[in-house]
């Protein structure tokens, strides 16, 4: 009902105006919802109400499409990374045993090759007549499988209805703001659960712009062409455009707003972004599992001094969504974070396991630290999976990230637990320098023992070209594990 409704308002109060574009098409109010209509006749004849229906393709408007055609059919769309291995797709396929599935050109090979006889409707075809839907009055039926990840292990899929798109679209709204005109740079993959934030622009009546692949050159075109206001951006893209040849001669006038999220945007990348962009940054954190964002920091917004080394300041909760820290007493406490409110997911899809480590009583156990500070702002120590335990004391990856990234060659850096035979654990620092810059152990010593207690100073530093990223910009730690472990090189 709800994606209904974002269609049949925004078709009747703006029908010319563009909703949706690529760098192949635009399409107006009136044709997203023709082809809307469209795509969800077609599904109902190859999937019957409560069916999986499969999306493998790359970023397109289309796609966006799909979210919507799936909820009209009543059928639940499971998006996959077209860039996953086949064992990888047909995993997947395997949990959620897919009734039909949708994809471009190269996702239809790739399903050919793993589900032989699996009906596929083309996303880069006409989709054919339009047909009257009756949307489904209930928004609590799941209409979503967003799969994490799989930093951790194999991918789990996050089951969401209608109702978690709504309350993030009406939170967003209220905390965020979507004036009239806005323009919307979708730059992150649409199989990934920070699609919410294009639903919510779109419910706002404005235009969403996707982007078919993050490059730093193809996002300054887009951002100048298409006249953007707002964009959501990883903190590795951001780093990327400033250092892009390009940035000089790109008028990026009309840019009022760039959302950040996904990792933590270290303050010297967040200095220089506002001063070369010429924009107001706002810090997104949210989680798949809890129906996306779920807790801002405004461009106005003025927190304190951390109240752990380290620690990010993700804001203040978003309306409808309650944060309580388990296990701290008072402000400063640090503690697993946990949320409630009418975002969180159904539970993993064929996982009461797992869904019991996370959910329990109505409260959604994010697996990150973190603390209240005096004035109610909400900061982030690490991940719960993160921590590193040495003799006996917990040793918080960010807080020597920090501080290493205080040395001006820094491009990156991600600090991993390895065995010790000594204190069962010890950190492990990879740092990327940045181009043309060369790798300082010696000043990184330094400044650990200037910033860092004894045992939290990493055992080594170990240079690399690239911090290993998801295309969600976290940090794939696992790799990095195994490397310090000595089983990659």
């Amino acid at each position: 009902m709800w994606l209904n409704q974002i269609l049949r308002r925004n078709a009747v109060r703006r029908p010319d105006a563009i909703a949706l574009a690529d760098v192949r098409r635009e399409v107006t109010w009136r044709d997203f919802e023709r082809e809307v209509s469209a795509l969800a006749a077609s599904l109902k004849t190859k999937a019957a109400p409560g069916d999986r229906v499969a999306m493998v393709s790359d970023n397109r408007l289309e796609m966006i499409e799909a979210y919507f055609a799936c909820a009209a059919a009543g059928v639940v769309a499971v998006p996959v990374n077209p860039a996953l291995a086949d064992p990888e797709i047909e995993y997947i396929l395997g949990s959620v045993d897919p009734a039909a599935a949708v994809g471009d050109e190269t996702g239809r090979r790739r399903l050919a090759a793993v589900r032989p006889g699996l009906p596929v409707i083309a996303l880069d075809e006409p989709f054919g007549e339009a047909a009257p839907v009756a949307a489904n009055a209930d928004t609590s039926v799941p209409v979503a499988i967003l799969h994490t990840s799989a930093t951790t292990g194999k991918p789990k899929g996050v089951v969401v209805d209608e109702r978690s798109f709504q309350a993030n679209a009406l939170s967003w709204l209220a905390d965020v703001g979507v004036p009239d005109g806005t323009v919307f740079l979708n730059a992150c993959p649409l199989f990934h659960g920070s699609m919410v934030i294009a639903l919510d622009y779109l419910a706002a009546g404005t235009t969403v712009y996707v982007l078919d692949k993050f490059t730093p050159q193809g996002c300054l075109r887009a951002l100048e062409a298409r006249r953007v206001t707002h964009a959501f951006l990883v903190p590795s893209m951001v780093r990327l455009l400033l250092d892009c040849r390009g940035l000089a001669d790109t008028d990026l006038g009309t840019l009022r707003l760039l959302l950040h999220g996904a990792a933590p945007m270290p303050d010297a990348l967040a200095a220089e972004a506002t001063a070369r962009l010429g924009v107001a940054l706002q810090t997104i954190y949210g989680i798949t599992e809890g129906g996306g964002p779920v807790v801002t920091l405004r461009p106005d917004d003025k927190p304190g001094q951390p109240p752990s080394p380290g620690a990010v300041c993700a804001g203040t909760p978003m309306l409808g969504t309650a944060v309580r820290i388990e296990g701290a007493a008072g402000p400063g406490e640090i503690g697993e974070i946990q949320l409630a409110g009418d975002g969180l997911m159904h539970g993993y899809w064929g996982n009461e396991a797992a869904t019991a480590e996370v959910l329990d009583g109505g409260w959604l156990n994010t697996r990150d630290l973190g603390c209240f500070d005096e004035e109610g702002h909400l900061w982030i120590v690490d991940r719960r999976n993160d921590l590193i335990l040495r003799g006996g004391q917990n040793v918080y990856p960010a807080e020597i990230e920090h501080v290493l990234r205080q040395a001006d060659w820094v491009a990156d850096v991600a600090v991993v637990p390895a065995a010790s035979e000594t204190w069962g654990q010890t950190p492990v620092a990879f740092v990327a320098p940045l181009p043309g810059r060369e790798f300082d152990e010696a000043g990184l010593i330094g400044l650990c023992v200037r910033g860092l207690a004894g045992y939290k100073r990493p055992s080594r530093f170990i240079p690399i070209t690239e911090i290993p990223r998801s295309a969600a910009g976290k940090i794939l730690r696992p790799r990095l594990r195994a490397a310090a472990e000595g089983d990659l090189k």
